[in-house]
């Protein structure tokens, strides 16, 4: 009985210790060097768009892409493009409720193609 009260003490005192171990915050997604210049341009866009600074937004996906023409797959409606392949990223940004979908090419083109 006794053995059964100094493990029970040793327990609480042991619980009473211990620190909570806190919710980890989701770190900021790794930029690829090649595709800093491309994600800048993207965030300079969606800051303008949404009306926020800059810090308010999160990259949430950056993939290196292989765009079939010069609308970098975001075509619009009477328009012309080139029909040459190409290279640049889709990056992904979130803000608040707002989710933007930028694609870019290598020379720092974006254009918003979805937004939810």
């Amino acid at each position: 009985m006794r053995l059964a009260l100094v493990t029970l003490v040793v327990a609480a005192i042991l619980g009473a210790c211990s620190t909570a171990t806190p919710a980890p915050t989701p770190s900021p997604m790794p930029i690829p060097p090649e595709a800093a210049a491309s994600v800048d341009a993207a965030k300079q866009a969606a800051v303008t768009h949404l009306g926020v600074t800059p810090d308010q937004l999160q990259v949430s996906q950056v993939e290196a892409r292989q765009w079939p023409d010069s609308s970098l797959g975001c075509p619009q409606p009477g328009q012309l493009y080139s029909q040459i392949v190409t290279p640049g990223f889709l990056v992904m940004l979130t803000s608040g409720a707002h989710q933007l979908e930028y694609h870019t090419d290598m020379r720092n083109r974006v254009v918003l193609c979805h937004e939810t």
